[in-house]
């Protein structure tokens, strides 16, 4: 890491070390004096993040012989050290019992969220500034994970942009996208089962989340790939870059661009909207850069907020633990209602999800009393091929299958309705969204951005 420090390019920029007072000062005066040596930058100042054992100076700043900010409460404090500072680098001197790796990651989070990458002995949370820009307004779409309900949002929320007249499209990037970016006018095309499987024969993924968003939301969409995510959202390889071109060739009014997972696209957009599932357990959404997803959102949407994959006190616990991590963030909780894409009345229907098997009980009522049909069976297995092929080939009297347009979607279920005549109807997810306003901050959110 020493080499990292010395590099050219760090030149030009700032330096702060983190220290604690568990280590002896003597120590920890070397410690800095030897960062200044091999820093090709400036150290602008210390940040001293606690612990009393071996601190025993009365002026610590004329002894270090740098500026020093003192934390008392990390999640207070820190983030105004950093901007107090504004350092590119956050150089950790300290160790256990002050920081732990839990600790560390929070810092790493509250450096990423104000571009400054955060070292250690041995490790870098690299921030490197997102170079891809869309002329138009845009915004990011990102989440603390997978199969948390991003996709639906995205579709939900450009409905209400075409409601208003504004024209919108929506880049999608998928660990199953295209090889070269891939355009779909999603309010011309017909995009039929036929259709689907043509694309599948052809070597694509036909329910990728491009096709996913074109066929729900009927706006034009941008199919991409990536590979890989790291604990920031980083993307090993991904194709964006030429599908920002494509974006700028549809010059729509307002771009969506969509993470994958738990990635985060590498544009600069002028808003970004983070979506959690209220399933996910919270350490886990906090304790790995989760946090950092939530710092840099204006908006928070958290999802699937209803039993049995979440409680009321678990739900408002999220909710009231996010707006004291982002106080200027504006959230939301909702749950999924299904909605078949054509009538289904009065017949016996085989569903296909991605969902936990859990909502079982739920999806069978309110798919039976709001869609006036019977449900033969559910088979949460449509990210699981051999478990899926298992579930179709073993239920009995059904004569309609309903999916989710996701995962083996195409492949294998509408590849088997068609093989055994049954009818293949495809599936939006509605988000229901709590507090009455979401629709007046979300537009209020574009007002912003489009200046």
């Amino acid at each position: 890491m020493i080499d990292l420090l010395k590099r050219k390019k760090n030149k030009n920029k700032k330096l702060v070390a983190l220290i604690d007072g568990e280590h002896y000062p003597d120590v920890t005066h070397d410690a800095i004096k030897r960062l200044r040596e091999v820093f090709s930058g400036e150290v602008v100042g210390i940040i001293f993040l606690g612990g009393t054992e071996k601190l025993i100076m009365d002026d610590p700043d004329s002894y270090f012989g740098e500026e020093l900010f003192v934390i008392k409460d990390l999640g207070q404090d820190f983030i105004r050290a950093l901007d107090y500072f504004k350092p590119d680098i956050a150089y950790d001197l300290s160790d256990e019992p002050v920081v732990n790796y839990k600790i560390r990651m929070k810092i790493a989070s509250y450096c990423l969220s104000k571009n400054c990458s955060y070292m250690g002995p041995d490790f870098l949370f690299e921030h490197t500034c997102k170079s891809l820009k869309i002329t138009k307004p845009s915004i990011s779409i990102i989440g603390t994970g997978k199969r948390i309900g991003k996709t639906a949002i995205s579709s939900y929320m450009s409905s209400i942009f075409t409601n208003k007249g504004i024209d919108v499209a929506i880049m999608a990037m998928g660990r199953g996208g295209p090889k070269e970016p891939q355009v779909i006018k999603g309010q011309d095309i017909d995009i039929t089962p036929d259709f689907l499987l043509d694309l599948n024969s052809r070597g694509f993924h036909a329910s990728s989340d491009y096709m996913e968003d074109a066929l729900m939301s009927r706006v034009t969409t941008v199919g991409c790939r990536r590979c890989g995510g790291g604990f920031g959202g980083r993307i090993f390889l991904t194709n964006i870059r030429k599908g920002i071109k494509a974006m700028e060739k549809i010059n729509p009014d307002l771009a969506f661009v969509e993470g994958s997972g738990a990635s985060i696209p590498d544009v600069a957009a002028d808003a970004i909207i983070c979506v959690i599932g209220a399933g996910q357990n919270w350490e886990n959404i906090i304790g790995y850069l989760g946090l950092y997803r939530i710092l840099i959102a204006d908006m928070v949407i958290i999802t699937m907020c209803e039993e049995p994959l979440a409680d009321r006190e678990k739900v408002n616990f999220i909710s009231n633990e996010v707006k004291k991590l982002n106080p200027s963030a504006s959230v939301f909780c909702s749950v999924f209602r299904p909605l078949p894409l054509k009538d289904i009345s009065g017949k016996k229907v085989f569903i296909a999800m991605t969902a936990k098997h859990g909502i079982e009980k739920g999806i069978r009522e309110y798919i039976e009393k709001n869609q006036d049909c019977k449900v033969a069976h559910i088979s949460f297995n449509l990210s699981n091929r051999k478990l899926l092929r298992r579930d179709l080939e073993e239920a009995k009297d059904y004569d309609t299958i309903l999916t989710e347009l996701k995962a083996a979607s195409v492949d294998v279920v509408t590849d088997y309705a068609f093989k055994r005549n049954k009818d293949i109807v495809y599936m939006n997810n509605i988000p229901v969204i709590e507090n009455g306003t979401f629709e007046k901050e979300l537009l209020k959110l574009y007002e912003r951005i489009k200046g």
